[in-house]
């Protein structure tokens, strides 16, 4: 964007230097304040009291920048100049400073915003969060160890294939535009609702420039996880996931019901129930209930131990009618079959299988060119392809297992959006200047026309 360009040259100026930078230090420079000025404006779109935290240690950015995981096109010096000359510019924020806790438990990264100026600057170039795009060189295939640091890895085939995969599921996503019909107010208030309750591995919940995926591998090892992370749409609150839209249409979620208990049961040879956690209630079609039980069945399959499995978000001795101890012990002995694996930590594997059949799913659609939204063991389509995505996932789950998965649908939004909270009257500008998610759609196909899909 020439803002940008012009916004560096002003800067390099502005910092009086003696010796100009060598050519490769400027181009890091410049880079450098590319990426934390657009990274500010995309937090502020997805929050406007969004925080971001930046270290700026010599150390840890060092260590950042070699990574893997880094940006592989900043160098710690630069980096560190220029968010100095950002700060000195009025360009960025320092909204809540650096604490070295002494005991080395809480200590706090700096966080930042980008300054009002800056944010107005972006804006009259005609930025939007339409634009942006995961950086072609980030790492998309992460592997974490046992305490959930980032492992670093080498050549790998398997990391190898699975990236080459992913960027075909990448490029399918990108060419369509994913958002919630909500009117902006509303908006407002769900964000004001989840602020402060971000997933480890989730992105914020409504930064809508968020439309690609990676995927988290855990304990060390390829065979553990093996997850879909990273997209908005994967964090959004559940209630709100009926509001989707792809490309301006509604949506259909289809779910694989019950995929860990029927990946044991196809594993064992054993006939897949249609709802494996039926038998588990004690109030027949209480899905509050039936949830429960799914959730602490998932649970119970993840954890060291049945015993050392604390209560879970949720849970009810009320819907239950059992204490935690007795509800756990009677999930594990409504499943005899899968008493070995209780407390087991088995999910993780399990987690690797269900990676691989939303993988082949999500090919399968990008070889349609259609969108195919993960969410896990479910996925979101438009409407017209529900039995479409039905026939995917059952003929996945065949192929890997030999038999076919049950499937559920939850249709998604139709006409009826949620009335705004405020007296709408007539406003001329307004009618010219369509608002929310209806010009988040058009910029996005203005958007497409000017610069074409990404390749598949």
């Amino acid at each position: 964007m020439a803002y940008l360009d012009g916004l560096c040259q002003e800067l390099t100026g502005a910092e009086g230097r003696i010796r100009r930078r060598k050519e490769e230090a400027q181009a890091n420079f410049e880079a450098a304040i590319k990426a934390i000025a657009v990274d500010l404006f995309r937090a502020h779109k997805s929050d406007p009291e969004l925080e971001v935290g930046i270290a700026k240690g010599a150390t840890a950015v060092q260590r950042e920048c070699a990574s893997r995981y880094g940006a592989s096109f900043l160098s710690s010096r630069t980096f560190r100049d220029a968010l100095e000359v950002l700060l000195g510019h009025g360009a960025v924020i320092k909204t809540t400073p650096h604490w070295d806790d002494p005991a080395g438990k809480n200590s706090r990264t700096a966080r930042y915003q980008a300054s009002s100026t800056l944010l107005q600057a972006l804006c009259d170039a005609g930025a939007t969060i339409v634009a942006l795009r995961r950086h072609s060189g980030a790492e998309g295939i992460r592997l974490k160890d046992e305490s959930k640091a980032l492992v670093e890895y080498g050549d790998i085939r398997f990391a190898n294939e699975a990236r080459d995969r992913l960027k075909i599921i990448n490029d399918m996503l990108e060419n369509h535009w994913v958002d919630l019909a909500l009117p902006d107010e509303i908006l407002a208030l769900w964000k004001a609702k989840v602020r402060g309750k971000r997933d480890d591995e989730a992105a914020q919940s409504f930064d809508f420039a968020a439309r690609t995926v990676h995927r988290v591998f855990n304990n060390n090892d390829w065979e553990q996880g093996g997850r879909f992370y990273g997209a908005w749409w994967i964090s959004v609150p559940g209630g709100l996931r009926r509001y989707i839209l792809i490309d301006g249409k509604r949506t259909v979620e289809v779910d694989y019901s019950g995929l860990h208990a029927a990946m044991l049961f196809a594993e064992q040879g054993l006939p897949i129930p249609t709802d494996p956690y039926k038998h588990c209630l004690s109030q027949a079609g209480n899905g509050k209930e039936r949830t429960l039980v799914k959730r602490t069945f998932n649970a119970l399959l993840n954890a060291d131990s049945v015993n050392a499995l604390n209560p879970i978000d949720g849970y009810s001795e009320d819907l239950t009618g059992k204490n935690w101890k007795d509800f756990k012990h009677h999930i594990v002995q409504c499943f005899p079959e899968f008493r070995r694996h209780f407390g087991s930590g088995v999910g993780l594997r399990l987690q690797y299988k269900d990676s691989q059949l939303a993988e082949i799913v999500m090919l399968k659609f990008a070889e349609m060119q259609y969108s195919c939204l993960p969410v896990h063991d479910s996925f979101i389509v438009h409407y017209g392809l529900q039995d479409d995505l039905a026939e995917a996932m059952q003929s996945a789950f065949e192929k890997m297992f030999g038999d076919r998965g049950s499937v559920k649908f939850e249709t998604g939004y139709i006409e009826q959006v949620e009335a705004s909270v405020s007296p709408i009257g007539m406003d001329l500008e307004l009618t010219n200047n369509t608002p929310g998610y209806e010009a988040r759609q058009q910029q996005f196909w203005t958007h497409q026309s000017q610069t074409g899909p990404s390749s598949l």
